[in-house]
């Protein structure tokens, strides 16, 4: 629509929904049946960004623009109505308003103008803040709404929620709109978290951290304004909000309270202390000072306090909240907590687990902020201690790192040492493992291995898990290798089982030794009974990586079974992975199935969300690979909204990246590579993620060839595990090879010496690299296409006779293993192949036009521009070729043509080639180009694309032309 006077709107996220209902009756309104759409919601929810992008995504007709403003010292008739007439175009007719305060004229010009207006084209009229309109406009508005049903007029109006009492004149307007037919209201909720996490990407540039979407949701709920307010002025990598609001946003915040009286204003501050919704009762009993039965109504008039279900009261927005304490002065905030706790403490214990601990925490809490450290303490180490039992994790780690960094009295030691461990435990059960790692460092550094060997070798363990999921280190043998030393210096134990597992699992796999540790650890756990289900998993990936899919699978399951039952979640985790991925190729249909199954069953037992969003990225990374990207990405976005560790975080930016590159987006899929590397230090022989690869890809996106090359051949060779995606390496070196080659030749330049290098690469690597395991189906399929691709890019680059067979092949197998991205590029390929050997016929229109339609559901940007541009050249159109279901072709409007040429028109219109055409008619192509000549001489027309237009022309008369 063309626009007038509108707002500027932001990149709209989450809201796809409601644009859907907007969109909707925007579509019903151009049909001719007038409507109008109320949109409410609160303040900086995003109600005039969705609405007048809304009616500015339109290309046809008119969309206007006007607000109610919320002027004290004056009244203007019809300002709202004037401002939709403000800065009309040229083409639009002016509406003339009258000048004084006589406005009953106003009412049937303005409808009469509407009328004029939707008769040339569909009209949005769009009415910002509603509930700051003047009485006169609500009475324009109000005969426009329940105007004439067929005009093609939609009227958008967008109302703040809490701003319209009983008493305010828009509630009766709304009462009485609402009798009137073709009136729908919606409520525009804040954003979810996934949504936050896509505006603080458009926000910021790049991806965000979780724990900054975590800390920017939560103090916010979700409110795009304050996010974006929040986020101005953030680094790109940020992990947390500063400590002190930025002075726009809290300046916002307290014109939000600026209208309440002083008695109404410390109310609201009192109940902002407290921290939590309460009832009339409580607050009275809590702070008796003060008139709630006065002070609570005007508080949520305007629209500062919610009255919440139960009659408990609290404050609108937590942001707002936190600048309302602020506001108390330091003595009489501290005071007030005090108070808070005792009230708190004086209420009887809940027999309920997660309620008790609630109540001890918010004892503890008001103690801490009224400076009663002793008070603080005792009360803290209880809620830490009824949190812990309610299984309430975070809250008991909160708790526990405060009183750890308030620090102890000198000489209690073994206090902080307890107090370490049961933060530890706090730490592993959240999921929080950055924070863990630091605390076990420090708990090393206080236990003597030589008196507690044992508990050393629980935290080397323990460490080395961490250290490779928060990406320091991938291969920690010779830690575990200390761990095994101390273990074995006391009787056989359930440390010893862990430790034996652990360096099972490390990554320095040689299969022999891995077999023998893991049935050693497996008989000492089934001998002792404990850690069975550690020692399960262990005796799994050393079956996967002995080509034992049998053994793996069923330890695999146990071992899952197991620690859902002991509640060793980590035990689930790998138990789920492992036996799925001892079973087939993780980029396969069934791979991803297998993993959602693993996720649900997870979740239904309880395991933490930690946890379970492994298998959430393993989904979308499979369904990312198959080409089914839509439900990969929106997969990943869920995950990147939760906590993840860090190697799960950067597993699921690798994935981003990679999409970004196959889709054209090379500078999306750098930035998500370079978050990817600053959450892992151990990135260049992290061989976890596959680093390597996505770094070739990238530089092959952008035409770096050498680069591509150097970053393939640096991804082989490693003496640990090979690196994900190690098979794509060979293939993309020789890509690399083959398109500078390509390159040199188009610019007339020698390339002996690349080819000598191509020779080198064939030579080092005859086949391509593969990961340890079994070739079971799926792995099997995978690797016979990237072997063959490999060696249809060494054919390009020497200009062999055998490449177009090879990509043939290639294409073929790359469609048997589900692998859509690359059957897309290997039909590019193999349709360039073609046309080379002159091949012009019916099997290369069939191959460009099978891979350009694969590359457009995938949106595979550069392989559809390179099949375009082959397409072009060779004069092959792409359009599928319709012809008459049997056979014979629809007569030709053209007089003056003989039978022959018209039969021949035919096909050219239906986009037939010379070569098909000559087909279809067993004649030579010569002959059918003989035929084009004539036809074009006596239509007039210059080529076959202009003569498809004038058959559509004589099939449809007054169509226009185009000449």
């Amino acid at each position: 629509m063309d626009r007038t006077s509108s707002p500027t709107a932001s990149a709209l996220v989450g809201r796809d929904r409601e644009r859907g209902l907007i969109d909707a009756v925007l579509d019903e309104a151009a049909a001719g049946r007038a409507n109008t759409l109320v949109v409410h919601g609160e303040a900086g929810v995003g109600k005039t960004a969705l609405v007048s992008a809304a009616a500015a995504g339109r290309t046809d007709g008119l969309a206007l623009y006007g607000a109610g403003l919320p002027l004290s010292s004056m009244t203007v008739p019809l300002l709202a109505i004037r401002s939709l007439v403000r800065g009309l175009p040229e083409s639009v007719p002016a509406l003339e308003l009258p000048t004084g305060n006589d406005v009953s004229e106003a009412v049937l010009r303005v409808d009469a103008w509407l009328d004029t207006l939707a008769d040339a084209g569909p009209v949005a009229l769009v009415l910002d803040d509603l509930h700051w309109a003047d009485q006169t406009s609500l009475d324009i508005l109000q005969y426009v709404v329940a105007g004439p049903e067929h005009r093609r007029l939609t009227v958008l109006a967008t109302v703040r929620s809490g701003a319209v009492s009983d008493a305010h004149p828009l509630a009766r307007w709304l009462a009485d709109v609402r009798r009137l037919p073709r009136v729908d209201e919606i409520v525009l909720a804040p954003l979810d978290k996934e949504a936050t996490l896509d505006q603080l990407t458009n926000l910021l540039g790049e991806t965000p951290h979780g724990s900054l979407v975590d800390e920017v949701y939560a103090r916010t709920g979700g409110n795009p304004y304050f996010t974006r307010l929040l986020a101005a002025g953030l680094p790109s990598d940020a992990r947390t909000l500063p400590a002190a609001l930025p002075e726009s946003l809290r300046g916002a915040l307290v014109r939000t309270s600026s209208t309440l009286s002083e008695a109404a204003r410390r109310g609201a501050q009192v109940l902002a202390v407290g921290g939590h919704p309460m009832a009339y009762d409580e607050l009275d009993e809590v702070a008796p000072d003060l008139g709630w039965d006065a002070i609570a109504p005007e508080a949520i008039a305007a629209g500062v306090v919610d009255a919440l279900p139960g009659g408990r009261l609290w404050i609108h927005h937590p942001l707002l909240a936190e600048t309302l304490e602020a506001e108390l002065p330091a003595r009489e905030r501290r005071a007030r907590h005090r108070a808070f706790a005792r009230w708190w403490e004086a209420r009887p214990p809940s027999a309920e687990e997660s309620a008790e601990a609630a109540r001890t925490a918010h004892v503890a809490d008001h103690y801490f902020h009224a400076q009663d450290a002793d008070e603080a303490r005792t009360w803290a180490l209880r809620a830490a201690r009824a949190a812990e039992s309610a299984g309430m994790w975070s809250e008991a780690q909160r708790l526990l790192e405060r009183e750890l960094a308030r620090g102890t009295a000198s000489g209690a030691d073994g206090v902080r040492r307890d107090l370490l461990h049961r933060t530890q435990h706090a730490t592993e059960m959240s999921g929080d493992i950055t924070t863990e790692l630091r605390l076990i460092e420090e708990l090393l550094a206080l236990i003597d291995p030589d008196d507690e060997p044992l508990a050393v070798a629980e935290l080397l363990i323990r460490r080395t898990y961490l250290r490779f999921h928060t990406g320091q280190r991938f291969d920690d043998t010779d830690a575990l290798e200390v761990a095994e030393a101390l273990a074995r210096s006391r009787p056989p134990s359930a440390t010893l089982v862990r430790v034996l597992s652990w360096q099972v699992m490390n990554g320095r796999w040689k299969t022999d030794r891995n077999v023998e540790m893991s049935e050693e650890a497996l008989a000492i756990a089934r001998d002792i009974g404990e850690a069975v289900g550690v020692a399960l998993a262990g005796r799994t990936m050393a079956a996967t990586f002995g080509d034992d899919a049998a053994t793996a699978i069923a330890c695999g399951t146990e071992a899952m079974e197991t620690g859902v039952r002991e509640g060793d979640w980590l035990t689930a985790q790998f138990g789920a992975k492992w036996s799925a991925d001892a079973d087939d190729n993780p980029w396969s249909p069934w791979y991803a199935e297998r993993v959602a199954r693993a996720r649900a069953y997870l979740m239904e037992a309880g395991a933490p969300s930690h946890v379970t969003l492994t298998f959430a990225v393993l989904e979308a990374d499979a369904r990312l690979y198959m080409g089914e990207w839509e439900e990969g990405v929106a997969l990943t976005r869920a995950c990147l909204a939760g906590s993840m560790t860090p190697m799960w975080d950067a597993g699921a930016r690798l994935g981003l990246a990679r999409l970004a590159v196959l889709q054209g987006r090379p500078s999306e899929a750098v930035a998500h590579l370079a978050r990817a590397e600053e959450l892992i230090a151990d990135a260049p022989r992290f061989a976890a993620l596959e680093f390597d690869a996505i770094r070739a890809m990238i530089s092959l996106s952008v035409g770096d060839v050498e680069a591509a090359y150097s970053h393939a051949l640096n991804g082989l060779g490693w003496e640990t595990q090979a690196p994900t995606m190690v098979e794509y390496l060979v293939p993309l070196a020789a890509r690399a090879l083959a398109d500078h080659v390509e390159r040199r030749r188009a610019g007339g330049d020698d390339v002996d010496e690349l080819l000598q290098r191509v020779d080198e690469l064939a030579r080092s690597h005859p086949h391509i690299e593969l990961e340890e395991r079994e070739m079971r189906p799926w792995c099997a399929a995978e690797a016979e296409t990237f072997q063959v691709m490999y060696r249809a890019e060494l054919a390009r680059a020497r200009q062999s006779e055998d490449a177009g067979l090879l990509w043939r092949v290639a294409t073929i197998r790359a469609r048997r293993a589900c692998l859509a991205w690359d059957e897309a590029y290997a039909g590019w390929r193999w349709a360039e192949a073609l046309l080379r050997s002159g091949q012009h016929g019916r099997e290369t229109a069939t191959v460009l036009r099978d891979a350009h339609r694969l590359a457009l559901r995938l949106a595979a940007g550069p392989v559809v521009e390179a099949l375009e541009r082959l397409a072009a050249g060779a004069h092959i159109p792409l359009t599928e070729v319709m012809g008459h279901p049997d056979g014979a072709p629809a007569e030709a409007p053209f007089p003056g043509l003989t039978a022959r040429e018209r039969e021949i028109v035919t096909y050219l219109v239906a986009g037939r080639t010379y070569a098909e055409i000559a087909d279809a008619l067993v004649i030579s192509e010569k002959t059918v180009s003989s035929h084009v000549s004539n036809i074009l001489r006596k239509t007039g027309a210059r080529n076959r694309i202009e003569l498809a237009v004038l058959a559509e022309q004589r099939r449809t008369p007054g169509a226009a032309s185009v000449r």
